[in-house]
């Protein structure tokens, strides 16, 4: 019985003994018991929209389907740099794809520019190489996601803040002018503050390219998580159900992402300068930048209420 009980114990702390050798069992990715306790206590419930097509989904499936792609102006054709199926997320984090500048078409676009890689600044339209840049081109097919078994990315610093990083294929807003600006990639986030003790003490709500916080009193709370509410295909999050400008939110699928999460750090694309989407005629039609350090993922400004 002794015996037994040790063998079961080990078993709970990754190690086997089996023999008199000791055997390592790795802990599963992913799982909450493989997280800083801060992280999976803060980790949200988010609601997606009953009516949204499309749904969260992973870097790694953005990644497998898509083309990486060099986009030139002055008249240039985009070149590709890697196929559908062959972009390396290790590659695209360290680096070593890389492009260089071309001139323009009257000039014969010969590539005698500056040189850059995949880990520089190269969003199209407002990165290092102005117009030009890398940028994933998605398959029309991959945009309608994973749903609800998508990973969630998050990025911890103690004392200071945890940001979950939720990541849809296509941002489709559903009627009007918001419909002008729909884009492929859409990295959204909230970001919990976090006290010297690693108590939370606000949340940040992110939309638009803005965010607003509520005090962590006034922050609905599903068994200790916080509940956030995902707009119909613009994916803004919000606190509340309802109407939200030209955005709407509702209780529809629930996202449980303690289950899902990923350290964004360690993710070998961590790191990637360009635009996780196809070029749109301007910057807001344009694939996002994800994370990166070209990205804070908090907020710097804790004041502007929602």
């Amino acid at each position: 019985m002794r015996r037994a009980t040790r063998v079961r114990l080990k078993l709970m702390t990754g190690l086997v003994v089996l023999g008199g050798a000791a055997l390592s069992i790795p802990a599963v990715p992913g799982t909450a018991s493989a997280q800083p306790a801060p992280v999976e206590r803060y980790a949200p419930l988010v609601f997606l929209h009953p009516g949204d097509d499309n749904l969260p989904t992973t870097a790694r499936s953005f990644l497998r389907n898509s083309n990486l792609r060099w986009s030139h102006d002055d008249g240039c054709p985009d070149h590709e740099i890697a196929a559908r199926g062959a972009v390396s997320g290790r590659r695209l984090g360290d680096g070593r794809y890389r492009h260089r500048l071309a001139g323009n078409l009257l000039s014969g676009c010969d590539h005698e520019g500056d040189s850059f890689t995949s880990a520089d600044r190269t969003r199209p339209r407002d990165g290092d190489a102005g117009d030009e840049g890398f940028f994933l081109d998605l398959d029309n097919d991959a945009r309608g996601g994973l749903g609800t078994r998508a990973r969630v990315y998050y990025d911890y610093e103690p004392g200071r803040h945890v940001t979950y990083w939720l990541f849809y294929a296509f941002n489709d807003a559903p009627t009007g002018i918001t419909g002008a600006f729909d884009h492929e990639g859409d990295w959204e986030r909230i970001s919990v503050r976090l006290d010297g003790q690693n108590r939370a003490t606000d949340v940040a709500f992110f939309a638009h390219n803005g965010h607003c916080t509520l005090p962590w009193g006034q922050v609905r709370t599903s068994r200790g998580h916080p509940v956030v509410y995902s707009a119909n295909g613009t994916h803004a999050s919000y606190p509340t159900a309802g109407e939200h400008g030209f955005d709407e939110t509702a209780q529809g699928p629930r996202w449980n992402t303690w289950r899902r999460l990923r350290n964004v750090r360690t993710q070998p694309w961590y790191g990637f300068g360009g635009a996780w989407g196809e070029v749109g005629a301007i910057v807001d039609t344009t694939g996002p930048l994800g994370p990166s350090r070209y990205k804070p993922a908090a907020p710097s400004d804790w004041t502007q209420r929602c």
